[in-house]
Formats: structure tokens, C-alpha cells, sequence
């Protein structure tokens, strides 16, 4: 079969399956088709599509939505405030002693 013969038998094909919701090889079962050679014939179609558009495969660009997470509201948590001078400490209810030890020596507060 010459090539531009093959290309009319596949265009004609393949021609239901653009708009037939089928994957490829449901498409080729149903139709009794060579999965192969329907998948070579319909990635020559959309890469044809895609030069006319003039966007190569690559090119295409696929927009989806993203939505902002909701903000949540910040919750108190129970703690402890220091004022040391000029510098105000706000520790949470699990703050790690040794570190705020280690602190309190660099602002010479201990």
C-alpha cells in the first residue's frame, strides 16, 4: 500500500475516533484495527494538527486551575511572653528550655 494510500485508509479510520470518547486500543477493538499502527497514524495526525496550529507537541501549553487555599484561622496557643530590654520573646506552650536558654545568655539577660 503506498503511503498517501495508507494515510487515506487511516485518516478514514481513525476518522470517529477523534470525537468517540475511546482510548486508542478500545477504539482498535472495536473498530478490529492494528493497535500499532492506529497509535503511529494518530500521533502523525496530532502532530500535523499541532504544525497547522503552528505549535509543535512540545509547545502545547495545558491551563489548569489552581485555587488558593482558604486561609485558617490562626489559633491562640497558649504560652509564654518575655521582655527582655528592647526585645520581646513570645514562646509557645512546647518551647525547648535549652534554646531559650542559649538566648537569654546572648542578650545577657542571664
Amino acid at each position: 500500500m503506498a503511503r498517501e494510500d495508507a494515510r487515506q485508509y487511516w485518516e478514514e479510520q481513525l476518522s470517529e475516533y477523534w470525537g468517540s470518547g475511546f482510548s486508542i486500543p478500545e477504539y482498535c477493538e472495536l473498530k478490529e484495527l492494528s493497535y500499532e499502527s492506529a497509535r503511529r497514524w494518530v500521533r502523525i495526525f496530532e502532530k500535523e494538527r499541532g504544525a497547522v496550529s503552528g505549535q509543535s507537541e512540545e509547545e502545547v501549553i495545558e491551563l489548569v486551575e489552581v485555587k488558593q487555599p482558604r486561609p485558617t484561622p490562626e489559633r491562640k496557643k497558649p504560652g509564654v511572653r518575655l521582655k527582655v530590654g528592647a526585645v520581646d520573646i513570645l514562646l509557645e506552650k512546647d518551647f525547648d528550655g535549652s534554646v531559650l536558654s542559649e538566648v537569654l545568655k546572648v542578650l545577657g539577660a542571664f
